[in-house]
């Protein structure tokens, strides 16, 4: 570990778990409620722990709460490793009963989350009642940027969106295609270009991780895309789509080619746009077996679903 402290075995696992509490809620009181004791008995626990490290960890101030020291930061990443690998421990001596057990904290790409979040729910939370698992969307490489500083175990994402420090496993591969409603010029083509395009309506999904990665490749094809709308949600987009206001570039795809509102959509291939592969980011190359087996679990619903989409073209492209 990064840092050496002056007797770490003075300061207790249950310190530790009150440390890391005490940081992420901000306040003393708010980390007490958390872990359900006294505001009296976490401040003993945080002194006794700064006094085990034989360093200030924190500052704690009626307006401002609890900041972390420089030493505190690093000595917080610390903590959370050293919490997980006893998790992981007491693990190991449930693996007679072939149990799972410990917290497991995922973050999601909004994007990929209505398609793996409900699959992760059933097939793993339901079936592993002792792990803990929490369950994070949001922006894609914020989320990974949060993994880094020890706020996730791994982040599903895309592979096109991984940041420095990061590495990942393939789920499921990428295959991007353009978005059209049936009326559309290009909705009868087996492929397309992105310059076939050319100044045709685009429909955005507006969000950071897609505009840095989606706007340049379509500049490399040969467009500048004429952005008409823009939205935060897949579904509002397709919906757009659907309503003939424009076209747009997509990589998940729901199993049927249907709007919300009942309208029916046409994908298109793209012949020369980069796709980006559904993958879990992680940070440690040693893995919990908790997030070893969601791991596996994704991979094989991935071949799954990759061996089915397969399937249903083969009839069309023969």
């Amino acid at each position: 570990m990064g840092e050496r402290y002056l007797d770490p075995f003075h300061f207790t696992l249950r310190q530790l778990q009150h440390f890391i509490a005490a940081a992420e809620a901000g306040t003393v009181t708010a980390a007490a409620a958390k872990v359900h004791i006294s505001q009296a008995a976490m401040s003993q626990s945080l002194n006794e722990l700064e006094r085990s490290v034989g360093q200030q960890l924190m500052v704690r101030t009626r307006t401002h709460g609890i900041q972390l020291t420089s030493s505190g930061r690093r000595f917080l990443a610390d903590a959370r490793d050293l919490v997980s690998r006893a998790a992981d421990v007491q693990q190991e001596m449930r693996d007679r009963a072939d149990e799972l057990v410990g917290p497991l904290d995922i973050g999601v790409y909004t994007a990929v989350a209505p398609f793996w979040v409900p699959f992760i729910a059933e097939h793993f939370v339901v079936p592993n009642p002792h792990v803990t698992v929490r369950i994070v969307e949001g922006d894609g490489k914020a989320l990974q940027q949060q993994m880094v500083e020890g706020r996730f175990d791994a982040v599903l994402t895309h592979s096109g969106h991984l940041i420095d420090g990061v590495r990942h496993r393939v789920i499921r591969n990428g295959k991007a295609y353009a978005l059209v409603s049936p009326d559309h010029r290009l909705a009868g083509c087996k492929s397309a270009r992105i310059k076939d395009f050319g100044n045709d309506d685009f429909v955005l999904l507006d969000v950071p991780a897609v505009r840095d990665t989606q706007l340049p490749k379509l500049r490399a094809g040969g467009i500048e895309p004429n952005i008409r709308w823009r939205s935060t949600s897949l579904e509002a987009v397709r919906g757009l789509v659907a309503r003939g206001l424009g076209w747009s570039v997509l990589v998940q795809r729901p199993p049927v080619d249907v709007s919300y509102d009942g309208l029916p959509l046409v994908t298109v291939p793209l012949d020369d746009f980069e796709p980006s592969d559904i993958c879990v980011a992680y940070v440690q190359e040693r893995h919990s077996r908790r997030l070893k087996e969601l791991i596996s679990l994704c991979q094989t619903e991935g071949a799954r679903l990759d061996a089915k989409a397969e399937s249903i073209r083969a009839p069309t492209e023969a």
